[in-house]
């Protein structure tokens, strides 16, 4: 449900605010998201290193580790939101952001920076209020976050209605678009630490120097990880704005969004895996891990496959419904995307399986390899072919430098765990 809305309102708000922008200030707005999506892993990786700690924890049946692990991931969480706040802030008025982002409309150029410090002020809030939708994902309930999205999906759109009725400037909007969601997940913590598990809520008294130190070490390959993929994935609407110019960013940034619906469709089914794999594993149940995996990654190559070539066939008739006439994407633009998608889609499944098994050293070699060979080869390619080269220059760069390692690492690791249960059986009947 959480997921249909979010799609649904996607759909919806951007020919709207596309209409109500315009092509630059629309591109600008999508590239300020692009840079923050590149530094989604300003956390340090300590929200994924609660999610894992907590998932291992509750598979030992160990409470106590559970609520440190949320006590101690609260603090350091916290702590990083505030640095990066007066971090940002103290830098931000010796920048000119709208040469920065290279917009030329008068009133782009106004609206560039203050956009800019909403969507940073909002993104440092969300950091702070992770530790609920980590906790909640480590205990396989993320349908409780899933509700509370639903919500800030919901007034997310009612606020951008309402501000386009007004007129508001693009800052206001933004606060309506990132400001919703983060309300929401703040009831969330609410509800949640406060009347569902009070257990667990966050105490100064949990907070361990020990499991602090487990989060970070577990954090920081992660993030490590996530630096490489979020610039290796993010960049694109930055290499566009800042090669061709914001202006040109829409025509590859509404066909992306378009297949970016399979993704996240996909990702709703896979997502829920990352935990489940590693409470699985801390149980030592190596057989359902092995099946699941091998479901996983057919169903996943299945369904976006189909779903990718229906939307190709499709997408000049979507985009004119959803768009106009506005954009006019080319079909080699549109034909890497959907292949892309497949790719990707199939990369986040494994990845969930990886993530959750806690093997992130290898992740982390081979995505440090691909991250410098994908921005070498999208950078070339975007200025020998324009927006066509983006998408393909990923593919080729995934499929030689990530695809590859991982068919030879993953099927041996299933076999150690295999190998595994057979001595655990063989102890047992001795």
């Amino acid at each position: 449900m959480a997921r249909v809305v979010q799609i649904g309102t996607s759909l919806i708000t951007v020919p709207l605010t596309l209409k109500y922008l315009g092509n630059e200030r629309f591109g600008l707005w999508m590239t300020i998201s692009s840079v923050l999506a590149m530094a989604a892993f300003a956390d340090f990786g300590v929200g994924n290193g609660v999610l894992n700690t907590v998932a291992k924890a509750y598979g030992r049946d160990d409470m106590k580790g559970v609520r440190q692990a949320v006590s101690s991931g609260f603090a350091v969480l916290n702590s990083i939101a505030v640095l990066l706040l007066l971090s940002f802030f103290s830098i931000f008025r010796f920048i000119n952001w709208a040469d920065f982002f290279r917009v030329t409309s008068p009133q782009a150029r106004v609206e560039a920076g203050p956009a800019l410090a909403v969507f940073a002020t909002c993104f440092a809030l969300n950091i702070s209020m992770d530790v609920v939708q980590r906790v909640q994902l480590g205990l396989q309930q993320g349908y409780r976050y899933s509700l509370w999205q639903l919500c800030g999906s919901t007034m997310g759109f009612i606020g951008v209605l309402c501000g386009i009725w007004l007129h508001v400037s693009l800052p206001v909007l933004v606060v309506a678009i990132a400001g919703a969601p983060i309300f929401a997940t703040t009831l969330n913590a609410i509800h949640f630490f406060g009347l569902v598990r009070p257990d667990l809520r966050p105490s100064r008294k949990l907070v361990s120097s020990d499991v602090i130190s487990q989060i970070a070490k577990l954090g920081g390959l992660f993030f490590v990880l996530q630096v490489v993929v979020g610039v290796s994935y993010s960049a694109d609407n930055f290499i566009i704005a800042r090669t061709l110019g914001a202006v040109s960013v829409p025509e590859y940034s509404i066909p992306q969004r378009m297949f970016a619906i399979i993704t996240m469709m996909s990702g709703m089914l896979v997502a829920p895996l990352w935990p489940a794999y590693g409470e699985a594993i801390s149980r030592g149940h190596f057989v359902w891990v092995r099946h699941t995996l091998r479901s996983s990654l057919l169903t996943v190559l299945g369904a976006t496959s189909l779903a990718s070539c229906l939307l190709l066939l499709l997408s000049h008739k979507l985009l004119h419904w959803w768009v106009g006439s506005r954009i006019h994407p080319p079909f080699l633009l549109l034909l890497g995307l959907a292949i892309w998608t497949v790719i990707g889609c199939c990369g986040d499944a494994l990845a969930s399986f990886l993530n959750g098994a806690s093997v992130i050293r290898f992740q982390v070699i081979v995505a440090s390899i691909f991250g410098i060979g994908c921005l070498i080869s999208k950078v070339f390619l975007v200025h020998r072919f324009g927006i066509i080269g983006v998408p393909w220059a990923t593919i080729v760069a995934y499929l030689v430098l990530n695809a590859m390692p991982c068919a030879l690492y993953i099927p041996s690791f299933v076999r150690r765990l295999d190998l595994g249960t057979e001595q655990r059986t063989l102890r047992r009947a001795l």
